[in-house]
């Protein structure tokens, strides 16, 4: 056993080192924002394929199915999924619900793609935030699909940043008055006290009863809540107005995004460490004065495409500002002097750093005053996965740029080399 996990652990010190040796952080394996959306492609015919998600017709020669594999991918994946719908529609029963779900989310996320992306790419100027990242934050919460409310334990997310009703507060609160007016936005505070996340659960039960099956509660639209009063969900008029205009409204996803970008550049001014907001710049004077992959538009920000300190801010923002301590903890930061990592060195700490308890299940860290945190295990596992993820959606098909340092997935049993290791960088 001490055999397996020491191989465990070397192999994981050595795919970080290397690709860290490899990445030119500057110019990494990543697609331009037109690419990363399907392009509105005629389908491949995959009626007569038994897998639909994972063969092609045979009538395609290699280079063809190249092609499509690697500068296609976007549309492959929409044709795959576009046709999982339509037979499930003509044969009901044929996939899971699961499946279905997804394809749905795939084939909805490629609808007004040209939109989508002009209010990306607006966002991304607007907030300093690169487009990649905003793009792979949007599609690891919804693959870009304008999603319904979704009871996600108790928080009732939404659209395509998957926003709860609090996190929707503080942004449109910043809205003009007349915006806000135009939504039919109350004047009101966004703690919890005031603006429960949980509001949402009186409209959604009453919404999902009327449904009737018609429609799975991920497809429910703004209008499967039109009619519903303060008197049906026993509720304050404030409260009623604030939720019923946010189910009115948290699926455009126009101001879904920027919202969520919104939100990201507050976590990256006040919580993401200086050293790393000022780290992996442009600059006239380098090498690459932007990054130099020929898309569409220019590229439309400062920092490089795979920002360290905006995907923390990302990390952050699905974990909680902590995420920052947990760094400084595993990297033994002294006087708030950051050592200049690259994303796989985020993910190294997000995932390694911290001491595993096991009488509590939780890892224990030290913020550079000494003070105590403590964080569940689960948690940990996730966010390094989640930062990963965001990558991945980016990456060029045929790269490898970061991948999830959980070997077996997240689970409640912690892998054996994580109980073991010290949580902090040797």
């Amino acid at each position: 056993m001490l055999k397996n996990t020491c191989f465990i652990i070397l192999a994981t010190v050595i795919y970080v080192i290397t690709a860290k040796a490899e990445i030119a952080w500057e110019n990494p394996a990543v697609l331009c924002p037109e690419e990363i959306l399907p392009r509105g492609l005629d389908c491949l015919d995959l009626s007569g394929v038994a897998d639909p998600q994972v063969e092609f017709p045979s009538t395609l020669s290699k280079e063809e199915i190249s092609d499509w594999t690697n500068n296609k991918t976007a549309d492959l994946r929409l044709c795959r999924n576009m046709e999982v719908l339509n037979r499930e529609k003509i044969n009901p029963g044929t996939f899971s619900e699961n499946n279905l779900k997804a394809a749905w989310m795939v084939v909805n996320g490629a609808i007004f793609v040209k939109e989508k992306l002009d209010a990306i790419i607006a966002a991304s100027v607007k907030y300093g935030i690169p487009p990649q990242i905003l793009i792979g934050a949007l599609k690891q919460e919804s693959g870009l699909s304008t999603i319904g409310v979704a009871p996600d334990g108790g928080n009732y997310s939404c659209g395509m940043a998957q926003m709860n009703i609090q996190e929707w507060c503080e942004s449109i609160n910043q809205l003009p008055k007349e915006k806000r007016d135009e939504r039919g936005w109350p004047v009101i505070s966004c703690d919890e006290a005031t603006l429960p996340t949980d509001a949402v659960k009186p409209f959604y039960e009453m919404a999902l009863k009327r449904n009737t099956g018609i429609k799975q509660s991920y497809q429910m639209l703004a209008s499967d809540y039109d009619g519903i009063t303060a008197v049906d969900v026993g509720m304050e008029e404030n409260l009623f107005l604030a939720t019923y205009s946010f189910l009115h409204h948290c699926q455009d996803f126009s101001l879904s995004i920027d919202f969520k970008a919104r939100i990201l550049k507050n976590l990256f001014d006040h919580f993401v460490p200086k050293s790393l907001r000022e780290a992996e710049l442009y600059s006239a004077s380098s090498s690459f004065g932007t990054f130099p992959r020929h898309c569409e538009r220019a590229y439309p920000v400062a920092a490089y495409p795979l920002h360290t300190g905006w995907l923390l801010a990302v990390a952050m923002y699905n974990a909680g500002p902590v995420q920052a301590k947990l760094i400084g903890h595993y990297y033994h930061v002294v006087n708030n002097e950051f050592p200049l990592i690259n994303p796989l060195g985020l993910i190294e700490a997000l995932y390694w750093g911290g001491k595993w308890k096991a009488e509590t299940d939780s890892i224990i860290f030290y913020d550079q005053n000494g003070k105590e945190f403590t964080q569940r295990w689960y948690k940990s596992c996730v966010v390094q996965k989640h930062v990963a993820r965001v990558i991945q959606h980016v990456t060029i098909f045929s790269e490898n740029i970061a991948r999830s340092l959980d070997l077996e997935g997240c689970k409640n049993v912690v892998p054996e080399n994580r109980q073991i290791s010290s949580g902090v960088k040797d």
